[in-house]
């Protein structure tokens, strides 16, 4: 677990409304990965001046000969039996390149289970810090917190994010967020929910992220707290929320391991914080894309 100090947002615009997405589970080279989602998650966050994001881990596979779960089905199409000898050479490439257009917005970097397997067990965990440092990117590990402060700047154009332990003199809003990957194995709704609220049970933080069950979900989390002079009860709140996922459990001509399991279809993209330092009104939602008929 990282305490990572704090990232500090300079913005011109007084009533901006900040997205925060968080990015999880990608597992960049299997077969199954829903690349044109992931880009257009990319494109979407790389053209909103206001956007940032995380990275929840698993942002590859790293699923290769010798593991029990290999078979070649699941590699893509493009990958070439030689490629294999060098696999975390070409993994650890397509990473930086396909998230460099907005390393500059990222607050964190994550790693996950499958990266942690394959990483750990060829002692690799270098190849994690060398994405982070050639993103130039906080590197989280597994776990972690960062405080956000939003600085209002008049006449400030666009928006600036500075990784420092330093904490700002002035400031308008600050919100703490924890974020972790996920843990555990539920398939179903409620055993994903009850993942992410022994998270929420166990941190204090305001927003609370975490990857790993490829289901996407938003939930406002409450608890009762007397004032300083306990003569009045408040409620205090944890915005928690988990990511989808880029993998699909069912795609055409592949069979994959979560179809053979019987596991719910996945829910596709980035799930999204949206947080206003003037109003401090923090939002957790789910989204769906292309719902209905009709021209797009």
């Amino acid at each position: 677990m990282e305490a990572t100090g704090c990232r500090i947002i300079i913005y011109g615009k007084e009533d901006a409304e900040f997205s925060i997405y968080a990015v999880a589970d990608e597992h960049l080279f299997n077969r199954g990965v829903a690349m044109s989602k992931l880009n257009n998650d990319i494109q979407k966050i790389r053209r909103d001046t206001y956007a940032l994001w995380v990275q929840l881990g698993d942002y590859a596979d790293w699923i290769f000969p010798g593991d029990k779960r290999f078979y070649y089905e699941i590699l893509p199409t493009d990958i070439k039996a030689v490629d294999l000898s060098h696999f975390a050479a070409i993994v650890s490439k397509k990473v930086i390149e396909l998230h460099k257009p907005i390393a500059s917005k990222c607050l964190g970097w994550c790693l996950g289970n499958h990266d942690f397997k394959y990483l750990s067990h060829f002692s690799e965990m270098n190849i994690q810090d060398e994405i982070c440092k050639e993103l130039n990117v906080v590197n989280m590990r597994y776990s972690g917190w960062f405080d956000l402060y939003f600085v209002y700047q008049k006449g400030f154009n666009g928006v600036t994010v500075r990784d420092t332990k330093e904490l700002p003199q002035h400031y308008n809003a600050k919100i703490r967020v924890f974020v972790h990957h996920g843990m555990g194995a539920a398939n179903t709704a409620g055993g994903k929910i009850n993942k992410l609220k022994s998270l929420v049970d166990m941190v204090d933080a305001n927003l609370v992220m975490m990857g790993h069950v490829h289901e996407e979900f938003a939930k406002k989390f409450l608890r009762l707290s007397p004032n300083y002079a306990c003569t009045e009860i408040n409620q205090k709140v944890t915005m928690g929320l988990i990511a989808g996922s880029y993998l699909r459990t069912y795609a055409q001509d592949f069979t994959s391991y979560g179809e053979m399991r019987g596991y719910a279809p996945a829910s596709l993209g980035a799930t999204r914080a949206r947080y206003i330092p003037l109003t401090k009104e923090l939002v957790v939602e789910n989204r769906a894309d292309n719902v209905g008929e009709g021209p797009v």
